[in-house]
């Protein structure tokens, strides 16, 4: 948390939030289970960022997600894939396996002891509203996909009403490369 907080890196879904701030308030709450979620419902006319990182970076895209859980200390993910990008589904099924072939998704990660962390794809429906987060939320809890009214925010009461962090494909991805890299590394080669 303190790497994003130093390279400032903020959300790549539109809205710029600090991606730091997010994840640090979502490991605040002590209440379990903690979900993270990757919103890869790009529904934006001419866009398809998400698609080619799922596609081409898969990887890239699960390990940020399993750092974030780290850091927050979440114990499920899920991938909300655009219904349009169905077709994707499997190839992110075989990476999501080859993450638990090699330790890096299941229980006790990496040897941590305790760092229990999986993840499954959802796909969605298709609908445009979904890419805002509190619709997506709803869509996943088998509801229609309508923004929720904002009483709390994800990261305090998201998906089932537990701690959620919902971030887009691409900042997950660069979270993965900040890691790896290191702060002052990944500061030099651009913007956060």
């Amino acid at each position: 948390i303190e790497q994003l907080r130093i390279t400032e890196l903020t959300g790549r879904g539109g809205a710029f939030f600090p991606t730091w701030k997010k994840w640090s308030t979502c490991r605040s709450y002590p209440e379990q289970p903690k979900f993270i979620i990757c919103n890869a419902d790009e529904g934006e006319p001419g866009t398809f960022k998400d698609r080619v990182l799922l596609q081409y970076q898969s990887g890239s895209v699960i390990e940020g997600m399993v750092i974030a859980a780290f850091a927050v200390g979440a114990s499920y993910g899920m991938i909300y894939l655009r219904g349009e990008y169905r077709w994707l589904a499997a190839h992110l099924e075989k990476e999501i396996a080859l993450f638990h072939e090699a330790g890096l998704l299941g229980k006790n990660i990496s040897g941590i002891s305790g760092f229990n962390f999986d993840l499954r794809v959802e796909i969605g429906a298709g609908a445009y509203v979904c890419g805002e987060e509190t619709a997506l939320l709803e869509s996943m809890e088998g509801k229609r996909g309508e923004p929720r009214t904002k009483w709390f925010y994800p990261v305090q009461k998201g998906y089932l009403q537990f701690p959620t962090v919902v971030n887009n494909v691409e900042t997950l991805a660069a979270a993965a490369r900040l890691i790896q890299l290191g702060t002052f590394e990944y500061l030099r080669r651009g913007i956060p």
